[in-house]
């Protein structure tokens, strides 16, 4: 079975010993990385349908590992609802939006914060995600970047923090949420492909709103501060690199 480097990824995140519970699981992939890597001694298994969830069961007796899970370890639920507060060491949330991960986090706060990490990949939204988990007391305790496809993957590994609830370092809408600086840190070569997509598709906007009839100098200048941004970020990743 060959599997992609965000799946593998996904499960290197967690720590060795952390029983784990993969919500949105699908083909169950991580869990069954966790279980045959002999990382976690229990990984609970949910989705949103019987179906969905069939998926996970036929990956698992297709490895060979049915013996080494239970009937209760695949449960069928919207969300956090599967699982009971602090019934396991880390909540693994992949391949969904950033809106839709923090929907299913703020459902209810206090059972969030009630497991020791989170291990969210968000699809599209990070800046949103992270700019969440900031302000509702969440510590960004390390990042991963893997490659998937064209598309460059983002996991982002969550601790408590002491602090409940914090007023923002930035707004809502500010693009260090999601290309924050120690971005190029994590992989300097990852990195740049996903700043330099982003970069590209500003300036294409900027030169769009130059050429039409109407006069955008407005909405101009935020998206050349975001270019510039970005611009050094670049270059950054570049002298990282070499």
């Amino acid at each position: 079975m060959r599997l992609s480097k965000r799946i593998h990824a996904l499960a290197g995140s967690v720590i060795r010993g952390h029983a784990a519970a993969d919500i949105g699981t699908d083909h169950g992939y991580v869990p069954m990385l966790l279980i045959k890597g002999g990382i976690s001694p229990r990984v609970i298994m949910s989705d949103i349908s019987e179906g969905s969830l069939s998926k996970a069961r036929e990956t698992f007796r297709q490895c060979g590992l049915m013996d080494k899970v239970s009937i209760d370890d695949f449960r069928t639920g919207d969300g956090l609802e599967t699982v009971e507060a602090g019934e396991v060491d880390e909540i693994i949330i992949g391949g969904l939006g950033g809106h839709t991960i923090v929907d299913i986090l703020s459902a209810d706060i206090e059972k969030s914060r009630s497991f020791k990490r989170l291990i969210l990949q968000p699809r599209k939204h990070s800046g949103t995600l992270r700019y969440w988990l900031y302000v509702n007391g969440w510590d960004i305790e390390r990042e991963y970047l893997a490659p998937e496809g064209k598309f460059v993957c983002e996991i982002i590994a969550a601790v408590p923090s002491e602090e409940e609830c914090r007023e923002p370092e930035f707004e809502y809408a500010d693009i260090r949420w999601k290309y924050p600086e120690y971005l190029v840190d994590i992989d300097p070569e990852l990195a740049l492909k996903r700043i330099e997509w982003k970069k590209n598709s500003i300036a294409e906007q900027i030169e769009n709103l130059y050429n039409a009839e109407t006069d955008n100098s407005e909405r101009i200048k935020p998206l050349h501060r975001d270019y510039l941004y970005l611009r050094d970020l670049a270059n950054l990743s570049l002298k990282l690199h070499r």
